[in-house]
C-alpha cells in the first residue's frame, strides 16, 4: 500500500463514520475531512460496500423462531453495542458490511440465549469460527449486546497462560469498557451509570484476585466483567468469592460465561461418563471430572440465570463431550445442549484452504491454495534442531522475511508490525540454540547489508525478490508487483529494527503489540505461540512442529488469519508430510460445516439430540485420546455410489518406500492384466478390456499396495463394498482400460508393465501439488466416458448439452448402467514436471532427480462408480454419545 493508498483509506475511514453518525452522504462528500481528490474514489468505494451482501451463520437450534425474545427489544437505548459498531467503521475502519455481519451473527447468537428478566435457565451453546478469524470481536459484541439488554455479570475463561488472558483483556478494554484516560485507538469511558465493573486487569499479573473485588458491584445496575485464564488456583478463588456473595444475588443475577479457545482445557479427560438419573458417586470406577472442567461446570452451575456459551475454531473435543454427562458436585457437563452456531468465513479470511487447498477425490474436486507454500526437507528440520546447522532453505526463510518486511514498508505499512514465526520443536531445550542460530545468522545478514552490500547479500536478496516474489505477487494480486529497485531503500530500515526473541515460559521475552504497536521480531518457540496468542503482521513462517491431532495442528497454523494487502508476501515454510496434513484437514473441515448444513435444514432438532461425525485420517488423530474416550469410531452410511475413487497421494517424500510400492503394483498390474488376457478394445490412450469380472476387480483393489500413513485411498472399503453390490446384481461387469498419453513423449517414456502382444503406451505426466504428497487429481475431462455403450452416450451428451451436468465425467457416471463399473489405469511418467517451462507455479515435478537409483513410474488407478441401487458404508467418522442424525 503507497502512501496515497493510506490517505485514501483513512479518507474512507472517516467517511464511514461521518455516515454512521447519520450525516448524508451529500454532507459526507463535501465535508473538509475527506480530501478532494479523494472524494469520487470514497464515493465508488461507499457504493461498493451498500451494494454487497454477507453470509449468515448457520444455526442449530431448540429456540423456535416463534419464541425470539430480541423482536421484542427496544434498541433506541442501547449503548454498548453502538458505541462498538461506531468504534469497528471509524477507527478500525471495518467495512460496513463486515459490520452488518457481525452484527447479524452476534444478534442470532444474543437470540439463543433467554432474557435475562427470565427467573430461572440454563443455555448451553457452541460458536464455530475459523483459527484466527475474528472470534474475539463476535464475542465482544455478543457481551456488548447482552449487556445492553440487562445481562451484568460476563465472566470470560481466556487461555491457558498471562499473556493469552492479558491479550484478551486488553481488546475488551479498549473496544468495550474503555478507559479513564480515553487514550487514541480505544472506545471513549462510558458516562457515569454505564461504566463497567472490572476485577481483573490487562497487567500480565492483573488476573482475578479478591482483594481487588466487591460483592457490592454485583448488586448493583452497571455491568460486571471478569477475564479469568484456565487455571485451577484462579478459578477456585473466583468460585471461593463467588460463594460468599449472598444468595439472593446468584438466584437473581443474569450471567454470561464465554469460554474462548473452549476445546483447551475446558473438556473433560477423566471423569466418569453417568447420566443423572443413574449417577453413583458409590461407585468403584468412579472419577470426578478434571480439574479445569469440574471448575468451571461449578461456576456456571452457582447462578440461576446462566448462559455458557464456547468458542473455538477446532470443535472436535467439544462434539465429542457426552451429551448427558453429569456429576453431583460439578453438575452437567458442557456440552452444548442448546445451538450450535457455524460463523460464516469473513471476506479477506486467509486459512486451510486458501493456502493449502483442499482435494475431495470422491467428487473429483480440487481447490488449489495460494502460491506462498515453500518445502523444506525433514532433514533440514533436523540440522536444525538437533545438530545447530542453519540449512539453505532456513536461510531463505529469513531473507524473504526481510523481503516482505521491506514491501510492506514501500506500500505504505512501515509503521505496522511484522513478524517471523520459527516452531519447530515444543521442547525449550531445543529453542535456545534455535534462536541463538537465527540471531547470528540475521546479524551476520544485517552487517552484510551495512558494510559489504555489494559482496553478494545485495544480488541474492534480488534474485530471491525477481525470482519467487515477483511471479508469486503477480500472480496473486494479478499482475501488481513492486521491482526489486522499488524496495531496495527499504531493506536497511526493515533490518535494524528487526529483533529476535524466544517467547516460551523460561524466558522473559514477550510479543507485547500494545506497547510495541510497529514492532518487527523474528519469534521462536513452542507452545507458547501454539495457540490463541496473535502474531501481527506476520509474514514468514518456519512450521515443522509435527502434530498428528486435528486441534492442536490447526490451532498451531499462527499464520490464518486477514492478509489483506500482504497475502502475495506471506511465506509458509514447512514439510510435504505436514502440508498434506492440512489439504487433508481443509476436508475435514469442510464436511463438519456441510454436515452442519444438512442439520440446520431439519426443522424441530435439536442439539441434544443430534451429534456432529467428524471425518478420521489414516494417519492423524481427531484430537487426544483422553478427550475422545467416549467417543465411538463408525463407518457412515455413505455410499460410493456416483462417485470417483482414486490413488493421487503417494510417499513422494520417502523415495524408498515408494519404489518398493511402485514395483509391488508393477508387479500386481502385470499379473491382472495377464489373467484378462488379450485387450477387446482399443482407444487412442490404451488398451480397453471389456466385461470384466467384479471378482476380478475386487482382487486386484486387494491387491493395490497403498501407503495409508499418505493415501486416504481404502481398498479394503472399496472392495467390499463392490461385492455388496454385487449381491443386488450391481457392479458385476466392468470395463478396464489403460489411460495413457495420446500422443509420444520419449522423454516420459512408455508402460513397462503391459502383457505382451498389447501395443505401446505413452506414460502421462502427472505433477504434484508443491510442497505435498499430492496429484490433486489424476483423472481428466472424459476419461469416465470410455466403455459407455452408444446409448448412453447419447444420454451423457444431452444431460451436458440440457445444463444438467457441466461435468463430462460426472455426467459419465449417471449415463453409465448401475450393473458397469470402470476401473481406469494410469502410467505415470517418473520424469514428470521436468520440462520447467510448462510448470504451473503452485506445481512441481513428481521427483526433484528422476535419475535416482529409487525414482520409479508411478501406478495410479481411478475407478468410476455408476448410480447403484442400494448404498453401503465407505468413510471412517468419530462421533460422540449424540450420534449422527440425517434425517428423522
Amino acid at each position: 500500500m503507497s502512501p496515497i493508498s493510506v490517505q485514501q483509506d483513512q479518507a474512507l475511514r472517516t467517511a464511514r463514520f461521518l455516515l454512521d453518525l447519520g450525516h448524508p452522504i451529500e454532507d459526507v462528500l463535501s465535508n473538509q475531512l475527506i480530501p478532494s481528490e479523494f472524494r469520487v474514489w470514497v464515493a465508488e468505494r461507499l457504493e461498493d460496500e451498500s451494494n454487497k451482501t454477507f453470509e449468515r451463520a448457520r444455526v442449530i437450534s431448540s429456540t423456535e423462531e416463534s419464541q425470539d425474545w430480541l423482536v421484542s427489544v427496544d434498541r433506541s437505548e442501547w449503548y454498548y453495542w453502538p458505541t462498538l459498531r461506531s468504534y469497528l467503521l471509524g477507527i478500525k475502519g471495518w467495512s460496513k458490511d463486515t459490520v452488518l455481519s457481525l452484527d447479524d451473527a452476534s444478534d442470532r447468537i444474543l437470540r439463543e440465549l433467554k432474557p435475562p428478566s427470565t427467573t430461572e435457565f440454563d443455555i448451553r451453546g457452541l460458536v464455530l469460527g475459523y483459527v484466527q478469524s475474528g472470534k474475539t470481536a463476535n464475542f465482544t459484541a455478543v457481551i456488548a449486546k447482552a449487556a445492553d439488554a440487562g445481562y451484568r455479570l460476563v465472566v470470560v475463561f481466556s487461555g491457558i497462560d498471562n499473556g493469552l488472558r492479558r491479550q484478551t483483556q486488553i481488546r475488551l478494554n479498549k473496544e468495550l469498557t474503555g478507559y479513564p484516560s480515553n487514550p487514541r485507538g480505544a472506545v471513549r469511558m462510558p458516562p457515569v451509570g454505564r461504566q463497567w465493573h472490572q476485577f481483573t486487569t490487562d497487567e500480565l499479573s492483573g488476573d482475578f484476585d479478591a482483594g481487588r473485588a466487591n460483592h457490592a458491584a454485583l448488586q448493583g445496575s452497571q455491568p460486571v466483567l471478569i477475564v479469568v485464564k484456565k487455571n485451577g488456583a484462579v478459578l477456585r478463588r473466583l468460585q471461593a468469592w463467588f460463594a460468599s456473595a449472598p444468595a439472593n444475588v446468584r438466584s437473581s443475577l443474569p450471567a454470561l460465561f464465554i469460554d474462548d479457545e473452549a476445546d483447551q482445557a475446558s473438556v473433560d479427560t477423566r471423569g466418569s461418563y453417568q447420566t443423572q438419573a443413574a449417577f453413583n458417586a458409590d461407585n468403584p470406577d468412579y472419577e470426578p471430572p478434571a480439574v479445569i472442567n469440574g471448575l468451571i461446570r461449578s461456576l456456571v452451575s452457582m447462578f440461576s440465570r446462566r448462559a455458557y456459551v464456547a468458542y473455538t475454531a477446532t470443535p472436535f473435543a467439544n462434539i465429542l463431550i457426552p451429551h448427558d454427562a453429569y456429576d453431583n458436585i460439578a453438575g452437567a457437563d458442557l456440552y452444548p445442549k442448546d445451538f450450535f452456531i457455524d460463523l460464516p468465513k469473513p471476506d479477506g479470511y486467509f486459512g486451510t484452504e486458501e493456502f493449502f487447498g483442499r482435494i475431495d477425490s470422491s467428487g473429483n474436486r480440487s481447490l488449489s491454495g495460494i502460491d506462498v507454500l515453500r518445502v523444506i526437507s525433514q532433514e533440514d528440520v533436523v540440522s536444525l534442531v538437533n545438530d545447530n546447522i542453519l540449512t539453505e532453505n532456513i536461510d531463505e526463510a529469513i531473507c524473504s522475511f526481510v523481503l516482505g518486511g521491506a514491501a510492506r514498508a514501500y506500500r505504505g505499512n512501515g509503521e505496522s508490525p511484522s513478524t517471523m514465526l520459527v516452531h519447530t520443536s515444543q521442547r525449550i531445550a531445543d529453542q535456545t540454540p534455535t534462536k541463538k542460530l537465527i540471531e547470528d545468522r540475521f546479524r551476520e545478514l544485517k552487517d552484510s547489508w551495512r558494510y559489504d552490500r555489494n559482496g553478494g547479500i545485495r544480488a541474492r536478496l534480488a534474485s530471491l525478490w525477481n525470482e519467487d516474489f515477483v511471479p508469486t505477487s503477480a500472480g496473486i494480486l494479478s499482475g501488481n508487483s513492486q521491482s526489486f529497485s522499488d524496495i531496495e531503500p527499504f531493506i536497511g530500515p526493515f533490518m535494524e529494527a528487526v529483533v529476535v526473541r524466544e517467547i516460551n515460559s523460561e524466558t522473559g521475552d514477550v510479543l507485547d503489540f500494545e506497547r510495541e504497536p510497529s514492532l518487527k521480531a523474528i519469534a521462536v518457540g513452542g507452545n507458547r505461540l501454539a495457540r490463541g496468542l496473535t502474531l501481527e503482521g506476520l509474514l514468514v513462517s518456519v512450521f515443522a512442529r509435527r502434530s498428528p491431532q486435528y486441534d492442536t495442528l490447526l490451532q498451531m497454523a499462527r499464520w490464518y488469519g486477514y492478509r489483506s494487502g500482504y497475502e502475495d508476501l506471506t511465506r509458509i515454510y514447512t514439510t510435504r508430510e505436514l502440508a498434506g496434513w492440512f489439504t487433508d484437514l481443509a476436508l475435514v473441515e469442510y464436511r463438519l460445516r456441510q454436515d452442519m448444513q444438512v442439520y440446520e435444514q431439519i426443522p424441530g432438532l435439536k442439539p441434544i439430540d443430534l451429534g456432529m461425525r467428524i471425518l478420521q485420517h489414516p494417519a492423524m488423530q481427531v484430537t487426544s485420546p483422553l478427550k475422545r474416550r467416549t467417543a465411538s469410531s463408525s463407518i457412515i452410511s455413505q455410499s460410493y455410489s456416483l462417485q470417483l475413487e482414486q490413488t493421487f497421494k503417494f510417499p513422494l517424500q520417502d523415495e524408498e518406500r515408494l519404489s518398493v510400492l511402485c514395483e509391488e503394483n508393477r508387479q500386481a498390474t502385470m499379473v491382472f492384466l495377464s489373467r484378462l488376457g488379450r485387450s477387446n478394445g482399443q482407444t487412442k490412450f490404451g488398451p480397453v478390456w471389456g466385461d470384466v469380472s467384479a471378482a476380478e476387480i475386487v482382487a486386484f483393489i486387494r491387491s493395490f499396495a497403498i501407503d495409508f500413513d499418505v493415501s486416504g485411498f481404502s481398498p479394503e472399503l472399496i472392495a467390499a463394498w463392490i461385492e455388496r453390490q454385487n449381491i443386488e446384481g450391481d457392479l458385476v461387469s466392468w470395463t478396464v482400460a489403460v489411460r495413457g498419453r495420446d500422443d509420444e513423449d520419449e522423454n516420459l517414456g512408455r508402460a513397462n508393465w503391459l502383457p505382451d502382444g498389447e501395443p505401446n503406451v505413452w506414460n502421462v505426466s502427472r505433477t504434484r501439488i508443491k510442497g505435498t504428497n499430492s496429484l490433486g487429481v489424476i483423472t481428466t475431462p472424459g476419461d469416465e466416458s470410455i466403455g459407455l455403450t452408444e446409448a448412453e452416450i447419447l444420454d451423457m451428451e444431452s444431460r451436458i448439452a440440457s445444463g444438467e451436468h457441466k461435468d463430462r465425467n460426472r455426467a459419465a457416471r449417471f449415463s453409465r448402467s448401475s450393473k458397469k463399473g470402470l476401473l481406469l489405469i494410469y502410467p505415470i511418467s517418473k520424469n514428470s514436471g521436468q520440462d520447467k517451462d510448462g510448470l504451473a507455479r503452485a506445481r512441481e515435478p513428481l521427483y526433484q532427480n528422476p535419475e535416482s537409483a529409487t525414482a520409479r513410474d508411478l501406478i495410479g488407478i481411478a475407478l468410476s462408480f455408476p448410480k447403484t441401487k442400494t448404498d453401503g458404508p465407505t468413510e471412517a467418522y468419530l462421533e460422540g454419545s449424540a450420534r449422527w442424525r440425517p434425517c428423522l
